[in-house]
């Protein structure tokens, strides 16, 4: 409205002018005057929206149509080492508490061979995808597809074609709803021959360098990306009602108004540090978020077992 009204009075001066050549001067100057008003006005809010824009870069995107589990705890107990070793996330690690002072969103894609199995939990292999693999999942939900995707499709078709002409045996995949993820390095394909294990093992997730991701070589029937969050460790309060600082309402935010499953991770060796993280108090704080979310899917995990367990430490 300012500019506006400021705008009005520098016509009238300009149709005032008795020659051309002084009101190209006075229009000149109204356009430097006004300019500079412009700009202070919209300087604040322009600072914040940059501001605002480069906070949200930083945020993570849970995506509702994919399964989620945020790994919530004490500070130091292992949160952060847990999702990069089953997840492409690659959140800070650090030997003191509150490394994490955000969301942190990785991803890991979970394999089963058939509905029996989805219902028994018995997965058949895991997969850590890569950035452009999410992507492309992205695209072919909308029905966009790129010109490499396209690509890959012909070489699929041409290869199933040729080994139908000399006579081998060729997998049938349509109407499998199959998702497999095709890697750009052949080089690296017999280092991830051991992706795969039978869901009769203990361990089924695997810990892979982060240069050379997980890729399935065979193709299940059913698929499923999962999305896995850290968090910024909790603090045990007596009180309840307690106010909770900035990072700890963030976890109990995303617990709260997220569809997400609980992993509680919980170190008891006792080298977390007795200061904020003693076994005694990852315990009560457990007790404490339990009660508060009791309809949250909830799975407890021992971090560290490697370095023993503290007497008392188990309930």
């Amino acid at each position: 409205k300012e500019v506006l009204m400021m705008s009005k009075d520098w016509i009238a001066k300009i149709k005032g002018c008795p020659s051309a050549r002084e009101a190209f001067d006075v229009t000149e100057e109204a356009k430097e005057s006004l300019g500079k008003v412009f700009l202070d006005l919209v300087e604040e809010p322009w600072v914040g929206v940059m501001e605002l824009q480069k906070s949200l870069r930083n945020v993570p995107i849970v995506r509702l149509d994919c399964p989620a589990v945020v790994l919530v705890g004490a500070p130091n107990v292992g949160k952060s080492s847990i999702v990069r070793a089953i997840s492409s996330g690659t959140p800070e690690v650090n030997n003191y508490p509150f490394t994490t002072r955000g969301m942190t969103m990785g991803h890991v894609q979970v394999f089963w061979e058939s509905d029996d199995d989805v219902a028994a939990g018995n997965v058949a292999g895991v997969s850590i995808p890569t950035q452009r693999h999410l992507s492309q999942e992205k695209l072919v939900k909308r029905g966009i597809k790129t010109r490499r995707m396209k690509e890959e499709e012909a070489l699929q078709v041409y290869s199933r074609e040729k080994k139908t002409k000399d006579g081998g045996s060729v997998e049938e995949e349509e109407g499998t709803g199959s998702s497999t993820m095709i890697d750009d390095d052949d080089d690296d394909d017999d280092d991830n021959d051991d992706s795969i294990k039978d869901h009769n093992d203990v361990s089924i997730a695997i810990t892979p360098p982060k240069s050379t991701p997980i890729i399935s070589k065979k193709i299940f029937p059913i698929s499923q990306l999962c999305q896995i969050m850290d968090s910024p460790g909790l603090l045990r309060r007596d009180d309840p009602n307690a106010v909770r600082n900035e990072m700890e309402e963030l976890t109990l935010a995303a617990m709260a108004h997220l569809p997400t499953a609980v992993m509680y991770v919980m170190d008891l060796s006792g080298g977390a540090g007795d200061k904020c993280s003693s076994v005694e108090d990852q315990l009560v704080l457990r007790r404490e978020l339990r009660a508060r979310f009791p309809r949250r899917p909830w799975i407890d995990v021992v971090a560290k077992v490697d370095l023993g367990i503290v007497e008392g430490g188990r309930e």
